[in-house]
């Protein structure tokens, strides 16, 4: 009787015990006791749930060596009512009195039941009636789950506050050394208004967590990426920046993106297109990828070809970011013979847009006579953008009167002669800036063939690589079997006009050193002590390298002068050079600004160009090469916030050249309905799994833009320089972001001929095109924002990285609010209403990262 006393008080005990932690655990999802104590984490549970289950073992334990003649059904009859399912199991096993256990049988028909089963629950998610179910099961477990904050599962009820003086947003970037091209697309991204609630309010880490972990480990950075995105955006957000945070993220970036280690300037557009697949592939949540090659377009509809790209893309592509920055362009291509036309749909995150350009450009050309006067006039010549060499040599014979046989073209510089032009060169190869000579020589005779040389000299005071040009070009033409002495001799005759009297090679003997350009290296100098020096190897190899299309035969010389010498010789050396008055007629014509705008931009985007021979298109149904085909790009979807990049970078020769050119764009209001491709409406109602709307319908409200956010390039090419201008979606004023420094500016200085990336986003979705009143400041997301200290995070495994993304499902906290759910695409907005106030923000001074958190 004891003893089983004793066993009834423990079973009491026991279940009293469990009793009270089920209340407990009860009690704490509960709203006023949430209030009373703060809700303990998820690893403090664990803990808590541990301790008791071993508490409760080593009782039962106690209670089996007190008593083992308990018969084993009413030992196993105390540990079901006194502990959980899970655990009364493994006691039993441990204790020694396990259930026999009943031997099952091979089904073979098991496996494949399984397969089935999973390929029909696949189907019918894909189903309009399983996404209605899907839907309503996401609705249900958000009613019982609360958001996820910034580091380890805790409580959200605390909520960042902001001061009245601060203005939230209006936080600067420290530059690290040459990472202003990341500062620009941070500013950008973070004021892009759904994107920075999705990362602020932490909606990314149900994502995160649904994400295909094999995919983010192969082509994504495991989630890394994304969060130190997320704290920036946050510390921007609430002004809690600090050196640290972009410390983080530019080490994550040099982790994941070999490319930008070190201190290297580069191109903040390619930076943005892959930090956008990189954040992609971590909350990329298909499980598909492997590629799934499109039909054929031939005989179908254009909607219904799109639509199966688009399936087909979003097969193994789909996130939160793509949700916004994806559309379709279409790209066509006609052949000439039969006129078929192939049509393919393509994804795309941004626009590459071409910039206008003049159809003409200036040549400036310093022309050299035999015998006028003066000898040297500059002239200014206005060509063709896409002219070639021998057109600018048909030019230039035409204003100088000299036949087009005897011009040669050739560039001249300090250190002496450098390039020379044939008629088959392109004209862009001869830049603006160059030293372009022209230079007249006598004409060819037929009698003399190779008897005689055509040299085209240069003096040049001192030898080698020191040497420094002076005076003009001089022009001789002497017999090839002429010795040293009548070589300098025709030489110093040339330059009789500025050599004292009396000077001649009887008198002083050797006066320079003759040099053959693009002659023998080592062996390039004119020998004098032979008796035909002009039949040397550097003189050969000068005549086959000079052997050009368009200029006539001829090698060019270097006639270098000691100083000594050249000072006891001449009398004057000046390089008088004439300009010509069109010449500034040129360059005020040409330094006008070139302006354009964006639907210009947008029109030459979109219209017809012709493939040369080097591109040519197999046309499936000629099945041949067809030369001259015609492609066209256009846009067939619009994406819900449209990157407009415009190419001010042009490849051109072997130098890569800025264009300046002014593209005036919207501010708001910009109307992408005249870009879009024209359709019909289809007559077959195919269904997609990726259709957002039905594009034929209002397609005037969902084609106006306004625009939020603009990243300009300052400086050249190689010494530039990233700044962003934004708007703040808080209090829609503009503020001009240059790194750390943050200054308030009027809306007539945002276009201006630095803009580089324009982001425009879509009015239907609201909070881009109007301001926001003092009322609906305070209805912001921003002030529903959790609170955000930043913690610089602890070295870890990346093998931990998978035991983070578990506590996070296991806890059901992580899930994704209402405002973006992908169906239906709703998503929170900001509501527009009369301009802010902005009295209280100075209009010239700059706001610090310290001031704006104070």
């Amino acid at each position: 009787m004891e003893k089983q006393e004793k066993q009834l008080s423990a079973r009491s005990a026991s279940e009293s015990e469990l009793q009270r932690s089920r209340s407990g655990r009860e009690s704490s999802h509960h709203p006023r006791s949430r209030s009373r104590s703060p809700t303990p984490s998820v690893s403090s549970q664990r803990q808590l749930v541990a301790q008791q289950t071993s508490a409760r073992r080593s009782k039962s334990d106690q209670q089996l060596k007190s008593n083992p003649q308990t018969p084993c059904g009413q030992t196993n009859d105390t540990r079901s009512a006194t502990l959980p399912r899970s655990t009364s199991r493994r006691s039993m096993r441990s204790s020694g009195h396990a259930q026999p256990q009943k031997k099952k049988l091979f089904n073979p028909f098991r496996p494949i039941g399984n397969l089935a089963m999973r390929v029909f629950r696949q189907v019918v998610c894909i189903t309009p009636i399983g996404k209605k179910w899907a839907a309503e099961k996401d609705k249900k477990s958000s009613t019982k789950s609360a958001p996820v904050s910034n580091g380890d599962i805790a409580s959200v009820s605390r909520l960042h506050t902001f001061p009245d003086a601060e203005t939230p947003g209006a936080t600067g970037l420290r530059n690290l050394g040459n990472t202003c091209y990341i500062n620009s697309i941070l500013q950008c991204l973070s004021k892009t208004d759904i994107l920075a609630e999705y990362f602020c309010c932490e909606q990314y880490k149900a994502d995160l967590a649904r994400s295909n972990r094999i995919n983010a480990r192969k082509y994504g950075t495991r989630g890394e990426l994304t969060e130190s995105l997320a704290t920036v955006t946050k510390a921007l957000w609430c002004g809690r920046y600090s050196y640290e945070v972009s410390s983080e993220f530019k080490s994550c970036v040099c982790k994941y993106g070999p490319q930008y280690r070190g201190n290297s300037q580069h191109d903040a557009q390619e930076f943005l297109i892959w930090l956008l697949d990189k954040i992609h592939e971590d909350l990329n949540i298909a499980s598909k990828k492997k590629y799934r090659p499109n039909k054929s377009s031939h005989g179908r509809a254009d909607d219904v070809v799109a639509a199966e790209a688009l399936a087909n893309h979003r097969r193994g592509n789909s996130s939160f970011v793509q949700d916004l920055f994806l559309a379709q362009f279409r790209s066509s291509l006609t052949c000439p013979n039969c006129r078929r036309q192939s049509n393919n749909f393509d994804p795309f995150l941004c626009t590459s847009l071409p910039l206008p350009q003049r159809a003409d450009r200036p040549v400036y050309v310093t022309v050299v006579y035999l015998d006028a006067h003066p000898k040297q006039v500059k002239l200014g010549v206005s060509m063709r953008a896409d002219a070639t060499v021998k057109e600018l040599r048909a030019e230039l014979s035409l204003q100088t009167s000299i036949p087009v046989g005897q011009v040669v073209l050739t560039e001249l510089y300090y250190y002496g002669f450098h390039r020379t032009f044939t008629d088959a060169q392109p004209l862009s190869v001869i830049h603006e800036t160059d030293n372009l000579y022209c230079v007249e020589v006598p004409p060819a005779t037929v009698a003399t063939g190779r008897e005689k040389l055509l040299m085209i000299a240069s003096n040049r005071l001192g030898a080698g690589s020191k040497g420094k040009k002076f005076g003009s070009p001089i022009v001789i033409q002497i017999s090839r079997k002429a010795k040293y002495q009548q070589l300098q001799d025709a030489l110093l005759t040339k330059l009789s006009a500025s050599l004292r009297e009396g000077v001649t090679s009887e008198k002083l003997g050797l006066l320079f050193n003759i040099r053959v350009v693009d002659g023998i290296p080592g062996k390039s100098y004119v020998p004098h002590d032979v008796t035909h020096p002009l039949y040397v190897e550097s003189v050969d190899k000068a005549l086959q390298s000079c052997d050009l299309d368009g200029n006539p035969k001829h090698i060019k010389l270097l006639l270098e002068w000691d100083p000594d010498t050249k000072q006891a010789v001449f009398t004057s050396v000046e390089d008088v050079i004439e300009e010509h008055r069109s010449v500034q007629l040129l360059k005020a014509e040409h330094q006008q600004p070139l302006v354009a705008t964006l639907p210009s931009c947008f029109d030459l985007y979109t219209e017809e160009e012709k493939l040369d021979e080097k591109n040519s298109w197999l046309c499936p149904n000629c099945r041949k090469l067809q030369i001259g085909t015609t492609k066209r790009l256009t846009l067939w979807t619009l994406p819900d916030v449209l990157v407009v990049h415009l190419k001010r970078f042009k490849q051109m020769a072997s130098q890569r050249v800025k264009l300046s050119t002014l593209v005036e764009f919207p501010i708001y209001g910009l109307d992408m309905s005249k870009h879009i491709a024209s359709r019909g409406k289809s007559h077959h109602d195919q269904w997609s799994p990726w259709k957002r709307r039905d594009y034929n319908e209002d397609r005037d409200g969902d084609t106006i833009y306004d625009l939020h956010a603009v990243v300009n390039h300052i400086g050249s090419l190689s010494s530039g320089h990233y700044t962003a201008v934004c708007k703040n979606p808080v209090t829609a004023d503009w503020y001009l972001h240059d790194d750390e420094r943050v200054k308030l500016i009027e809306q007539e200085e945002i276009v201006n001929k630095s803009a580089y990336i324009l982001f425009y986003q879509r009015r239907s979705l609201g909070g881009a095109a109007g301001a926001c009143s003092s009322q609906a400041r305070t209805e912001h997301w921003v002030y529903r924002m959790p609170a955000f200290d930043y913690v610089p995070p602890k070295i870890r495994h990346p093998a931990n990285m998978s035991d983070d993304r578990q506590r996070i499902l296991e806890s059901g906290s992580a899930t994704l609010d209402r405002s973006f759910v992908r169906g239906p695409r709703q998503r929170s907005s900001l509501p527009r209403d009369r301009p802010a106030d902005r009295s209280s923000l100075a209009d010239d001074s700059f706001i610090t990262p310290h001031e704006s958190t104070m």
